[in-house]
């Protein structure tokens, strides 16, 4: 260790005790002409080395791999471990749910009730063909899966995941009289809501909805307070709410 002694001002001095910067409180030093050229008598210099990793197939997110002793090492302790954590990056197509991958496709109606047929880029670079069941209607929100088209199971290469594929159908924005007839003549077997005419009082008709027509702050109450704000006021209630 080292002793120093500082002036502050006259008369006022400050003394400190820390490591020898010679030996590093070591205790022991080495002659210049006895030094090491490449690591200065620090008896440890850098050096680059290649490790190689193998990651499993179907390795979890967040799989560590250990190499023992391969980290920082310093005279007289144990080296250190160099650990790498595996990190899955995100997909612009797939999505991963541990084996199987997850993906959204939106088809038109047209596909939807006489099948679709479409390909996907697959993760390995081959193309998968992807289609249904003929007869088969896939519906809006639908989940349908291809087996055995996910990732293999960690530690079990050999068994993979399933390929879930959720469905998006997109309806024409309007058809013209001819394809409602024909639609009304090939769909004729289905079921369709019938109204009596005696019983109707008015005939309204449906359009668009659009941000512009809520109307929730206009339905009246005690001096401009809509219904909603008169059930939040306590006030309003003739007492305080649970």
């Amino acid at each position: 260790m080292r002793t120093q002694m500082t002036m502050l001002g006259p008369g006022m001095y400050s003394q400190s005790t820390g490591p020898c910067t010679d030996c590093g409180g070591t205790g022991q030093q080495i002659d210049d002409k006895d030094k090491c050229k490449s690591c200065n008598a620090k008896k440890v210099k850098k050096e680059k080395k290649v490790l190689e990793c193998v990651v499993d197939k179907g390795a979890p997110n967040g799989e560590k791999y250990v190499f023992h002793g391969e980290s920082d090492e310093i005279p007289g302790r144990e080296a250190g471990d160099v650990i790498i954590v595996v990190q899955d990056q995100p997909h612009k197509t797939f999505k991963r749910k541990g084996a199987d991958l997850f993906m959204e496709k939106t088809i038109t109606l047209l596909e939807a009730l006489t099948g679709c047929d479409f390909i996907v880029p697959f993760l390995d670079g081959t193309n998968l063909r992807v289609q249904n069941k003929p007869g088969t209607v896939i519906k809006p929100g639908c989940l349908m899966t291809v087996e055995e088209k996910g990732l293999p199971f960690h530690k079990n290469s050999y068994k993979f995941g399933n390929l879930i594929i959720l469905f998006t159908v997109k309806f024409p924005d309007s058809l013209t009289s001819s394809q409602t007839q024909s639609v009304g003549t090939l769909l004729s077997d289905m079921k369709k809501t019938k109204t009596d005419d005696d019983m109707v009082s008015e005939t309204v008709k449906l359009q668009e909805y659009s941000e512009e027509q809520r109307n929730t702050h206009h339905q009246g109450g005690t001096k401009g307070v809509d219904s909603e704000d008169e059930d939040e006021d306590p006030r309003m209630r003739g007492g305080q709410r649970v």
